[in-house]
This record gives C-alpha cells, sequence and structure tokens, in this order.
C-alpha cells in the first residue's frame, strides 16, 4: 500500500507545477472574470497553503469510506464482477480511503476548510455551504 501512496504523491508533485501556474495567472488576470474553480485530489493541503495568492479561497469536500465504497461497487458492478474484477476494485478502494485519511489528516492539521459532501444534501445547498467557507476565508483575509 505505501508504495501505491508514493506513486501517487510523486505523480502529484510533479504535477502541482502547472497548477500553481494555472492558480496564480488566474488570479492575476483582472479582466473581471468570474473565477476558477479546481478539483482533485491533486491539490494537496501543505501545497495549497503554502501558496501566496490574493483573492483564492479553498475548500475541500470529503466523504465517508462507505459512501465511497458503496459509488464504486454500484458504478463498477461489483456484485456481478469477476474475482479479477473485485480485486482492481478493492486495491482502488484500499488506496483510496487511506489517500483520503492522510488528506484529512492533513487538512485538520492546518486548520483548513473541510466540508462532508456525503450528508444527503442537494448540489445547490452543498455549492451554498462551499461558498460560505470561502466568505469566511475572504473575511478572515486567509
Amino acid at each position: 500500500m505505501n508504495e501505491l501512496i508514493t506513486s501517487v504523491f510523486d505523480h502529484y508533485d510533479r504535477f502541482w507545477p502547472r497548477v500553481e501556474e494555472l492558480v496564480k495567472a488566474r488570479a492575476a488576470d483582472d479582466r473581471g472574470s468570474t473565477g476558477l474553480v479546481l478539483e482533485g485530489s491533486a491539490l494537496w493541503p501543505a501545497r495549497v497553503a503554502r501558496l501566496q495568492v490574493p483573492h483564492t479561497a479553498a475548500v475541500w469536500l470529503t466523504t465517508d469510506n462507505s459512501l465511497v465504497r458503496a459509488r464504486v461497487h454500484a458504478a463498477g458492478c461489483y456484485e456481478a464482477a469477476t474475482d479479477e474484477e473485485r480485486a482492481l476494485m478493492d486495491a482502488f478502494l484500499a488506496r483510496t480511503e487511506r489517500y483520503q485519511a492522510l488528506m484529512i489528516e492533513a487538512i485538520d492539521r492546518l486548520g483548513l476548510a473541510r466540508i462532508d459532501a456525503g450528508g444527503g444534501q442537494c448540489a445547490a445547498e452543498l455549492a451554498d455551504t462551499v461558498i460560505a467557507a470561502v466568505d469566511t476565508q475572504t473575511a478572515l483575509r486567509r
């Protein structure tokens, strides 16, 4: 498992300079753009926290492992899958769960904004919650 996690981190290390460049370029854009939303597990909390970019906020959406597992099982037709297909899904889920645990630990340690996106709220309610978290960061000048 550690090799898989290390491999993921190595990949994201190589990817990060492009993400950072994109964020900085968008923040410097003075044409009145409406903003930029990035999502993805490559947005590691410690890297994002070090960004010194005005007009930028970060909010992580996480959810319970059981919900992720149920969604992967449903999308992959786990019950009808072959043993080999199930093994692949199980390996993916194990890596995903470990990565999320590490990410949540980092988010919480750094005191960053994190929202449970698995609470059954509709998309509009979740978007409002995210916007409120961003507004809080803006008010605190984070």
